[in-house]
């Protein structure tokens, strides 16, 4: 299939509405239209779905809303759309009912290094398995850190990365279906560039455990402070609100809440407080060790589950009375 000179691009998120929540997403479409002036659609969450995968509300009807971004953005009418459902399902819904010519599907947010929970793969994986070619773009900041001069140079770095992808058709040179390209927040206009794997993360508890009759408490490990049983949002800087994983230059450390207990009582309540420092694989040549070293990562996969049912276990197979792969 010969590749769109000018591709209709899909945009979306996990991080819901334009705002502090959703710091990059505007500023990326508006450079994404003035340096490469592509065919620009956008279906987001309503609400915050960060940390929910692939996932699908099957229970739960999904509610269109048209809305306009800020005036420096160009935007037709019906093209700039919000829906009450997951990541997964507005992708859905966008490349079957709403923009059925889209040719590239790119989905937007601040970097997650928990690949397996992350609503910007999972979306970019439902475009893959519905047949578009799709990137999942992150942004990586420092410290915290998400000034104005260094997310813009990031989104220029992003476009002309996804760029190059598009004009060479990199999906089927590399068999690949999805791109997840990881741009750190820097200053510098040119950083290396880096095919990479996907690390392995582990963390432990990311709920906190609310006191017994307390309506605000703090959460042990995050700082992050709870009220009426839920994250206290008014407190929060813009890049705390991502609650998601910002890039440390420190050594990473794990996730697990010093004052985890164990504790099934009935009526207990806990609340999603996901540390903000997870135990993220460094090996070389995975995307947090290129991140680490303020490079961009892009990493090629396929939405597939890797089978290890191969003839490399066939001795374990066969001790255990199973069949092993011809």
């Amino acid at each position: 299939m010969s590749v769109p000179r000018k591709p209709t691009v899909l945009i979306t998120n996990d991080d819901g509405p334009l705002g502090d929540e959703s710091p990059f997403i505007e500023q990326f479409i508006g450079v994404l239209q003035r340096k490469l002036g592509w065919n620009i659609r956008v279906c987001i969450p309503t609400d915050q779905r960060s940390w929910i995968a692939k996932a699908f509300l099957v229970s739960e009807p999904v509610t269109l809303k048209e809305f306009a971004p800020s005036s420096d953005i160009i935007a037709e009418k019906g093209c700039w759309y919000m829906a009450s459902g997951t990541p997964a399902s507005c992708v859905n819904i966008a490349l079957n009912h709403l923009f059925p010519d889209i040719d590239l599907v790119v989905r937007s947010n601040v970097a997650n290094t928990c690949a397996m929970a992350s609503g910007t793969l999972g979306a970019a994986m439902e475009a893959a398995i519905d047949g578009r070619r799709a990137v999942a773009l992150s942004f990586a900041f420092y410290n915290g850190d998400i000034s104005a001069d260094k997310a813009e140079n990031a989104c220029h770095v992003a476009c002309s990365i996804i760029s190059k992808l598009w004009t060479s058709d990199a999906w089927s040179q590399s068999h690949a279906s999805v791109f997840n390209i990881n741009v750190p927040l820097i200053l510098e206009p040119d950083p290396p560039v880096m095919i990479t794997k996907m690390g392995q993360s582990r963390f432990g508890s990311l709920y906190h455990r609310l006191d017994n009759g307390a309506n605000g408490s703090m959460h042990p490990a995050t700082g992050l402070h709870i009220k009426d049983h839920k994250v206290d949002e008014s407190s929060l800087t813009p890049s705390q609100k991502q609650l998601r994983v910002a890039v440390d230059d420190a050594n990473p450390e794990t996730g697990q809440d010093p004052g985890a207990q164990v504790d099934g009582s009935d009526g207990a309540t806990y609340v999603f407080s996901a540390s903000v420092k997870v135990n993220s694989s460094l090996e070389e040549g995975t995307d947090a060790w290129a991140v680490h070293r303020r490079a961009v990562s892009v990493t090629p996969l396929q939405p597939a589950l890797h089978s290890l049912g191969n003839a490399d276990q066939a001795a374990l197979w066969v001790q255990l009375g199973f069949q092993p792969l011809p």
